[in-house]
């Protein structure tokens, strides 16, 4: 690496004054800082994605005292000094915004390092590995994409933490009134648990959802995906901005459950009289029940949500019909469904584990009482993203967004094995859906040779993204498979169908960037879904496919495709005025 020097002494940011320091300073400094598992976090010489060295001027600010400022959004630059890049802001001391401290860009942007105390009223942090290292004092958090990464140890004080498919690890919570995230779980929390042989040891779990937006923030500033998915949206930023707060507290009520012993007892009542016995959903990798049981004499309703797909998280709640008792219980499990570790307690009992299994408890409700009839083409938008993955449509009704033309019989063959198996149970976050209107489609543009040029067909990762046919031929045979991302992007994948499901096998969801898409398996984090094998002897036995077992495999399947079509595709794009990422070759 060439020697890095720095261009000046200190600079003026955001009405601080900081001191410019080379990359093997910051080393210096936070080379040795850890995650909760005794791992380094930042290896500022080998992460050249996170800290590039290809920058001119690349440099780190450093404050080395208290700062206090009131709004902070860190750039990579100045309009005094355009040319240098920014690659992270060292704090030593405590950090106090009065408004709001922002991230720059959800796809890269210079990493928040606090030694000290972070305070402010909102933070909203993406594109970076982030690290508070002496807790935090927040209204609402936001973590979003996954390009960020979000560390902090100490205690945290906030009203709302929200990841939208952003990692958030936590030491400890000490004063957080609700958690949600927007579709897996995203936020991890330590937690101190008894060993089997007696000893205390600190375990890092994912922590489920404790609410729905809506029980917490002002309606004003929550918007709903094409899944029927509640989002902070409608221009919370500018909110943010103003240093003002989107929690609203007229709804304490909702967000404190303090009428939950009586709703719950509703619940099991509207249940047990729509079946005498057990009621079950599975929906994607996400099964609810109701269930009657008598034990040890006395008679019992349970309520659960259970998240599969490498959680293991069950959250139950139980009504004793006899003494009229209450309880909740958080469990994980092991991969053999037994229990690691318990959250047990009543209704009444503080603790913000209490508050996500009442919240699934709710959840469960909801989607156990849905009605889903054959003749129902009209979805709530609180059950539209349970309806859009159910595997239980027939292939008559698949077919109908096809219109004129022909499946072909690899995407049948695919169906059936789905039907057999279940929606994203054989690779991460993929499904085929209905999609019998464009809305989707038409965000991008809603001129009519656009939007029907495409045909969507599958679900293509956790946060939204979907794959389509490109109908540039009669044949959908010789029509390549595009992904349409949701924080922007149009990009080839596959040259067809049979492409499109030997990526599948690699068992990890696409990301899809505004320049490009890719797979890539994080060894660290995966695991495998529970009909991955049964999914890659299908594929051999019917196409004579071996498993990909490397993401470079994928690159070479992408890479073929986009040479094919990648330029076609773009020249399309361009006569609706939408705009091309700029891949680098």
């Amino acid at each position: 690496m060439k020697e890095e020097k720095v261009p000046f002494a200190t600079i003026l940011f955001s009405g601080i004054t900081f001191k410019v320091i080379n990359r093997y300073e910051a080393h210096e400094i936070i080379g040795n800082l850890t995650d909760f598992k005794d791992q380094k976090i930042y290896n500022v010489f080998e992460d050249t994605w996170r800290f590039p060295d290809y920058e001119e001027n690349p440099i780190f600010l450093l404050a080395e005292e208290d700062v206090e400022m009131e709004s902070f959004e860190m750039d990579f630059s100045t309009e005094e000094h355009p040319d240098i890049f920014i690659l992270g802001f060292i704090f030593k001391g405590n950090l106090n915004v009065t408004k709001l401290i922002t991230s720059y860009d959800t796809d890269n942007s210079p990493a928040l390092i606090v030694f000290g105390e972070t305070t402010t009223v909102n933070i909203t942090l993406f594109g970076g590995v982030h690290y508070l290292g002496g807790g935090l004092k927040c209204d609402v958090l936001t973590g979003e994409y996954n390009h960020g990464e979000l560390f902090v140890k100490g205690d945290v004080t906030a009203w709302l933490i929200y990841s939208d498919d952003m990692w958030m690890h936590f030491e400890r919570f000490t004063n957080v009134q609700s958690i949600i995230n927007v579709n897996r779980p995203d936020v991890l929390i330590c937690s101190n648990v008894t060993d089997t042989d007696g000893s205390v040891i600190t375990v890092e779990n994912y922590f489920p959802s404790t609410h729905k937006l809506s029980d917490i923030v002002n309606d004003d500033f929550i918007e709903y995906t094409s899944y029927g998915t509640e989002i902070l949206g409608n221009n919370y930023l500018e909110v943010f901005a103003a240093g003002l707060s989107v929690i609203d507290h007229d709804k304490a009520e909702k967000y404190l459950y303090t009428d939950f012993r009586n709703q719950f007892i509703e619940m099991v009542q509207v249940l047990s009289k729509k079946s005498e016995g057990r009621i079950r959903e599975k929906l994607s990798e996400t099964e609810y029940q109701y269930v009657p049981f008598v034990y040890e004499g006395l008679n019992y309703s349970q309520i659960s949500e259970e998240i599969g797909n490498g959680f293991n998280i069950q959250m139950r709640a139980l009504w004793c019909h006899d003494n009229e008792e209450i309880m909740l219980i958080l469990e994980y499990q092991d991969e053999e469904r037994n229990p690691k570790y318990q959250w047990i307690n009543n209704e009444t009992a503080p603790g913000i584990e209490m508050y996500c299994v009442k919240a699934a408890a709710t959840k469960a409700f909801e989607v156990l009482t849905a009605e889903r009839g054959e003749d129902d083409n009209e979805e709530d938008e609180d059950n539209t993203e349970y309806a859009d993955y159910d595997s239980s449509f027939s292939l008559q009704d698949f077919a109908i967004q096809f219109g004129n033309y022909a499946i072909p019989e690899d995407l049948v063959k695919l169906y059936e094995f789905q039907k057999e198996y279940g929606s994203e149970t054989y690779s991460e976050c993929f499904g085929l859906l209905m999609i019998n209107d464009k809305t989707g489609i038409k965000t991008w543009s809603e001129e009519e040779e656009f939007y029907n040029s495409f045909i969507e067909f599958a679900g293509a990762n956790g946060s939204g993204s979907s794959y389509a046919y490109w109908l540039i031929d009669d044949d959908l045979n010789n029509c390549p498979i595009v992904v349409f991302g949701d924080e922007g992007g149009i990009h080839v994948v596959a040259e067809n169908i049979r492409k499109l499901i030997h990526l599948l096998t690699l068992d990890t969801e696409i990301s899809v960037d505004f320049d490009y898409c890719y797979f890539y398996k994080d060894e660290e984090y995966y695991s495998e879904n529970e009909n991955k094998e049964e999914f890659h002897e299908w594929v051999k036995r019917e196409f004579n496919l071996n498993a990909i077992e490397s993401n470079e495999e994928t690159e070479v399947i992408i890479n073929e495709a986009k040479e094919k079509y990648k330029t076609k595709l773009n020249d399309f794009l361009t006569k609706f005025d939408i705009e091309i990422g700029e891949e680098e070759e």
